[in-house]
């Protein structure tokens, strides 16, 4: 007989509900979040809220600053930097062990990331492409078969997406660029050139900083949408 799984702590999913908002820019990089209204929103109490945004917090996502509240991160780009030569780094061992080891599991998922990616740039919609890219790469990490490495990539990856969901929002061509990488990248893999692959992937994580520079260069983030949408 198999265990019933438990079901999220609802800390876990106010997390989960903050987090989705942060990365699809519904609540604004550097924006000031309220436990209250945080908690009036979603309907919930704000002891939630406050677990919710400590677990955030240690993701990178929310900074906490004495006598002045909670707010989501401001990236500079020693930051991107970083944060892109982490995930590069990441994806790089995860693509060779997912086209060494799980070869039609990796092509299986990353045909629905590509999917859903197309989809969006068909229907203009740069934020379900940025969640489509998501899935992608999430598809890489997951068919390495390493959970260590899923995990550092699951608790370290949530600014970068924010920070990409931005960048997409602000330039629609990026996705175009974006998607060419993607269709290469897919290639390599069912080809099992670990080499060339681990050669796309990290030239397209690396094209994120130059990205985050124009993007503050333009200065056209879009503003976010009201809290009552999350």
């Amino acid at each position: 007989m198999k265990p019933i799984p438990a079901a999220p702590s609802l800390m876990m999913q106010t997390a989960d509900r903050i987090r989705e908002a942060i990365i699809r820019g519904e609540l604004k990089l550097g924006s000031k979040v309220s436990e209250q209204r945080l908690a009036d929103v979603l309907r919930v109490s704000r002891s939630p809220v406050r677990e919710a945004l400590a677990v955030l917090q240690m993701e990178g996502l929310i900074n906490v600053l004495p006598k002045r509240g909670s707010f989501v991160f401001t990236p500079d780009l020693k930051m991107v930097s970083d944060l892109c030569d982490h995930r590069a780094v990441l994806e790089a061992a995860c693509l060779r062990f997912a086209i060494r080891d799980h070869h039609d599991v990796l092509m299986k998922k990353i045909r629905h990331g590509l999917d859903d990616m197309q989809r969006a740039i068909d229907a203009g919609d740069n934020i379900a492409y940025s969640f489509g890219d998501m899935t992608f790469h999430k598809s890489i990490v997951e068919s390495s078969g390493n959970r260590s490495i899923a995990s550092a990539y699951t608790r370290t990856i949530g600014p970068l997406m924010a920070v990409r969901t931005d960048i997409i929002k602000s330039n629609k061509a990026h996705m175009d660029v974006s998607m060419h990488d993607h269709l290469e990248l897919a290639a390599a893999c069912a080809e099992k050139d670990i080499d060339r692959a681990v050669d796309i992937a990290t030239r397209h994580i690396m094209r994120l900083p130059a990205s985050f520079v124009t993007m503050l260069e333009n200065d056209s983030s879009p503003a976010p949408r009201e809290l009552s949408q999350l």
